[in-house]
């Protein structure tokens, strides 16, 4: 027959036991978005005059220009707090330079001129861009058949494209080449590591709270244009967005964390782009990066070493959108 003490003992173990359970299911509960039946989910992809339908039935924007009948169409994917207008030099570019080449540049799920606006600085997958560029990237196939297509992704865009090249949903084609502008390829080492491991903690308790990327600096400024009169007015934007969840900065940093390791799978023309003056990524990491990629694809790095992050708004982008064209002649 059980002492007293020991019923104790028993009987707080139950119950410490039944508060964990509760205070589980709590967590679960309260971080979880509520399960409901999407009323949109039986629209089908469609791309409009100004935006594309996605798979789920939701709506974003984008931007293009077309010639008559191009050879080519650049599908451009833009940065962390970016939009479609980030392409309107290259653009510009391609109108007076490459005839043949057209360009497309959607929003991204999550970023700063997606519609739904509460949305905005988060995503719950990264699945979702996968499935969105995919969906996409069909749409423009449609609309020009006998055109090869190119993926060029600008810093955030970088994570998004290689990802997606390696998990191709059933029923989808690939892209013909890659463009890597300004790549991430490393941002675990910028972040201390009690700082990362308080974020994965918190990210698991509480994946949409939100915080700024000051916050996980080492308070140095981050300058991405020579001048740096980009940043300042990116600051006034609409599509600015000045705390991302917790969860999407993991989701890009285990990005990040596995491109040198899909690199070495890939097989496409690919270029590399990437400038000396950049604070979020090495000259050393870019090279360990472009490396990576197997011998027997056609590779072309080209580096700006007095270049900075925003390769498509820097001083040297003119230099850079004729180095884009002069690859697009040769990458077949």
């Amino acid at each position: 027959m059980p002492t007293s003490n020991s019923s104790h003992v028993v009987a707080f173990d139950a119950v410490s036991r039944m508060c964990v359970v509760f205070l589980l299911l709590l967590m679960s509960s309260s971080c979880s978005p509520p399960m409901s039946v999407n009323p949109k989910a039986n629209i089908l992809p469609r791309l409009a005059e100004k935006h594309y339908v996605s798979y789920d039935g939701d709506h974003f924007g984008y931007r293009n220009w077309k010639p008559a009948a191009p050879h080519t169409v650049i599908i451009g994917i833009h940065g962390i707090s970016g939009h479609s207008g980030d392409y309107k030099y290259l653009t510009k570019h391609l109108r007076s330079n490459d005839r043949g080449v057209a360009i497309y540049a959607p929003e991204t799920r999550g970023q700063g001129m997606d519609a739904n606006k509460k949305r905005r600085g988060d995503i719950m997958n990264s699945r979702e861009w996968t499935k969105d560029l995919y969906t996409f990237t069909s749409l423009v196939r449609k609309a020009h058949p006998k055109a090869r297509i190119i993926w060029l992704g600008e810093s955030m865009g970088t994570l998004i494209i290689m990802h997606a090249y390696h998990t191709t949903p059933h029923g989808f084609k690939k892209p013909d080449a890659l463009i890597f502008a300004s790549p991430i390829v490393d941002i675990s080492s910028k972040i201390s590591a009690w700082k990362l491991g308080a974020m994965r903690v918190a990210a698991f308790l509480f994946p949409q709270l939100r915080i700024s990327l000051e916050t996980l600096s080492t308070g140095e400024r981050p300058v991405v244009t020579k001048d740096d009169i980009h940043q300042e007015q990116a600051n006034k934007n609409e599509w600015y967005i000045p705390r991302y969840t917790l969860r999407l900065l993991l989701t890009l940093g285990n990005m990040a964390d596995r491109l040198k390791k899909l690199a070495a799978d890939t097989r496409c023309p690919i270029l590399i782009l990437n400038g000396g003056m950049d604070i979020f990524t090495s000259k050393e990491k870019v090279d360990e990066f472009c490396a990576s990629f197997p011998k027997d694809i056609s590779r072309t790095h080209h580096y700006y070493k007095d270049s900075f992050h925003l390769l498509l708004y820097d001083h040297q982008r003119e230099k850079i959108f004729r180095d884009i064209s002069a690859w697009l002649k040769t990458a077949r």
